[in-house]
């Protein structure tokens, strides 16, 4: 029994590493889609495994207990993916730092860090600042600081165009279509 639970405590300690990988890509305001593909199809994966240990432990040993740690930690990922809390945590703690860089707003091409994201650039607007964040398939993704409020809601309409969806108060996500 000891190598089953053994390989049950490794595949929960897996699957919490793959979990903790998907709630980093809802980090950026807009879902990092590749790598959370990817960790999609391990957890997939894992799953499979998970379900061979668990009818060993219920055939075997008469045991699930040690086979439920895995889906509880599965099930407590997708409650925080559901309730936002990776992007508003993210938010609440960079909301500061971000608003400090907006208030100079210098146009910058240098990826660096301010608070919790990875900003690629940071671009001054007539009404405001736009903050360009590591992630997106294809299209630019990122937060938009705009006071007086945003040019146009909704999805981009042309390539080049950016299309702003209210965030919080003057925050704004937007997409910039390639």
């Amino acid at each position: 029994m000891t190598v089953w639970k053994w390989l049950t405590g490794t595949l929960a300690a897996l699957v919490a590493v793959v979990c903790a990988v998907i709630i980093s890509t809802f980090t950026p305001p807009v879902v990092f889609f590749p790598v959370y593909a990817l960790a999609s199809a391990v957890l997939l994966f894992l799953g499979a495994l998970w379900l061979v240990l668990a009818l060993i432990g219920w055939f075997e040993y008469h045991s699930l207990r040690w086979t439920a740690v895995a889906p509880a930690i599965v099930i407590v990922t997708a409650a925080l993916v559901l309730l936002s809390v990776p992007s508003k945590g993210a938010f609440a703690v960079s909301q500061g730092a971000l608003e400090t860089v907006a208030q100079d707003c210098t146009k910058s091409t240098d990826t660096r860090r301010i608070g919790a994201y990875a900003v690629r650039s940071v671009r001054p607007t007539d009404s405001g600042c736009l903050f360009f964040i590591v992630g997106g398939l294809i299209d630019s993704i990122g937060l938009a600081y705009l006071p007086d409020g945003a040019p146009y809601l909704g999805e981009p309409r042309r390539d080049g165009d950016i299309g702003y969806e209210r965030y919080d108060g003057d925050w704004y996500r937007f997409v910039q279509q390639f």
